[in-house]
């Protein structure tokens, strides 16, 4: 018994005689969390609010459909020069999504679609011939909403980029004539004998044409960024009949349509900036 007491004192002087000259144990330096610069490769979904304006002329090519009973020169029987219809500005609001794909350390090629509630509209007097009764004939626009799939090239500086965009945009329009003398070569009888009514009447048409612009974006949070952009929308002439209500003849008008957007907006992007731990 005291053998084995001896010898169980012996190996724990031993270990502590072992450990002493150890020493302490040295200090390791916990890892640090770095971000790697972000990228802006992925997709993204936002909205956007912003103000516009449009551009809208009307120019009477002398072309008409159905009898043609009254030389007068008026809407749908002569040609006439373009009026234009300057639309005041208005506020626009919608939402946007799209994908990106950063290359060359630098370069961002991405493609994005837009769909934009719009409330642009004008009205202007027919310089050319006065209305019924002595007051003007007026022509009016007004655009419902405005969209566009483009593709953008940008080149960003870390979590800023600067683009440029162009592509197809879309735009659903409505347009009225009101208190012409005549409608389609013909004038609107009224209520009684060689009583005659202002000829009114209203079209709406889908545009397609073309879209360009530019802008900056900011990732401000891993999974975040804004936006500041200016965008044009291009509708070249596209010829629009205009009904004559009480007969069966149609005035056919070319209209020719500009709008300019200015937007700010947000994106949540998907993935967010990658982080890697460092020593």
């Amino acid at each position: 018994m005291k053998r084995l007491l001896l010898a169980t004192s012996a190996l724990i002087v031993a270990g502590s005689a072992q450990a002493a000259d150890l020493g302490a144990r040295p200090y390791t330096k916990a890892p640090i969390a770095a971000a790697v610069p972000f990228s802006w490769t992925g997709c993204y979904v936002g909205g956007h609010v912003g103000g516009g304006a449009s551009r809208t002329g009307f120019t009477d090519p002398g072309i008409g459909t159905g009898a043609v009973i009254s030389p007068a020169m008026t809407i749908g029987n002569v040609p006439g020069d373009r009026i234009g219809v300057n639309g005041d500005v208005g506020i626009v609001g919608g939402v946007q999504a799209g994908c990106d794909y950063q290359f060359a350390s630098n370069w961002v090629l991405g493609i994005a679609g837009d769909f934009t509630a719009t409330d642009l509209h004008g009205t202007a007097n027919d310089p050319f011939f006065a209305g019924k009764t002595g007051a003007p004939a007026t022509l009016s626009s007004r655009t419902d909403w405005v969209a566009s799939v483009t593709g953008r090239l940008g080149y960003t500086w870390d979590r800023f980029l600067a683009y440029g965009k162009g592509g197809v945009g879309f735009a659903h329009d409505r347009y009225s004539l009101n208190n012409f003398p005549t409608m389609g070569g013909f004038v609107c009888p009224g209520v009684g004998f060689l009583v005659f009514d202002p000829c009114n009447s209203s079209a709406s048409t889908d545009r397609v044409g073309w879209v360009a612009g530019a802008g900056v974006e900011w990732a401000f949070a891993p999974n975040w960024s804004a936006l500041i952009e200016y965008t044009h929308y291009g509708f070249d002439s596209k010829r629009v009949g205009f009904a004559n209500p009480v007969a069966a003849t149609t005035a056919l008008i070319d209209i020719r349509q500009d709008i300019d957007i200015v937007k700010v907006g947000i994106n949540y992007r998907f993935g967010g900036s990658r982080v890697v731990a460092k020593y």
